[in-house]
């Protein structure tokens, strides 16, 4: 077994709250992706190759695209809106959105993992949909929400999307890319921005997503067992989603406060 990963971060500008959060950032980073997917795909065999086929790029891509459009109408700016006060106000928050995805999912995918592969249709794009408006809603919480958030939150959606450390590293190598400005906001390729080498390309983006939630939705179409399945499956997509946006936007939060003088590596 492989020993624990040791990060030497100041925290002498950090209150006590503050710095237990930076641990549990550096944990969360140092963590392999959930295993979820892989384990709910194994009781999904017959149904998995349905599925895989029903999550192709293009089917994604709209996904995306649609969702940023919603969440960009019903996540107006507001340039009078107060800042939180600290993080752990803006933590609260958070985790009243986290807690409105993952209870909107479950009921979700409860209906239509009773369905079957018909309910595929509806659930997949609203899956998606619905985790790339939990990243909206939580990065609002931390007080980001003007026009650009559209880009940083496909960027974590991509890092909660990862299936291997491989993957996480490449995402949140590409977002401190973001957060330093050496991306170009200006390249917006069929919706999905993107620039090679600093950040995971639009097809890298809707593949990981492809894989990621393959498992979990062919569990949901089961025979008998889909309701049941299918509202765990959901769940935990949007439970690894909001964790990764929390983590993600907290770590922002602190460094544009210079609480952090650098990334949490």
């Amino acid at each position: 077994m492989s020993k624990p990963k040791i990060i030497v971060v100041d925290t002498r500008n950090a209150t006590d709250y503050e710095r237990a959060q930076i641990i549990e950032i550096a944990e969360w980073k140092g963590k392999e992706p959930s295993t979820a997917a892989k384990w709910m795909g194994r009781a999904a065999a017959p149904v998995e190759m349905a599925v895989r086929k029903a999550l192709s790029p293009e089917t994604i891509e709209k996904a995306l695209a649609e969702a940023n459009k919603m969440a960009s109408r019903t996540l107006k700016e507001d340039p009078e809106a107060p800042l939180p006060a600290d993080l752990e106000a803006a933590d609260e928050a958070a985790k009243s959105a986290r807690n409105w995805a993952i209870g909107v999912a479950g009921a979700s995918g409860a209906g239509t993992g009773a369905a079957g592969i018909a309910g595929l249709a509806v659930d997949l794009p609203f899956s998606i949909t619905l985790a790339l408006r939990a990243v909206r809603r939580i990065g609002a919480c931390y007080g980001y929400q003007d026009a650009r958030e559209a880009e940083f939150a496909l960027r974590v959606l991509a890092a909660a999307a990862a299936n291997t450390p491989a993957e996480k590293t490449k995402a949140l190598d590409a977002l401190e890319d973001d957060y330093e400005g050496e991306v170009d906001h200006d390249a917006a390729p069929r919706g999905v921005l993107v620039k090679e080498g600093t950040v995971l390309a639009g097809q890298r983006l809707t593949a990981s997503l492809a894989r990621n939630l393959a498992g979990r939705k062919a569990a949901q179409v089961v025979p008998v067992i889909g309701a049941a399945i299918g509202a765990a499956a959901s769940a935990s997509f949007l439970d690894d989603v909001s964790t990764a946006a929390r983590r993600i936007y907290q770590e922002r939060f602190l460094r544009d406060r210079e609480i952090l003088e650098g990334r949490v590596a």
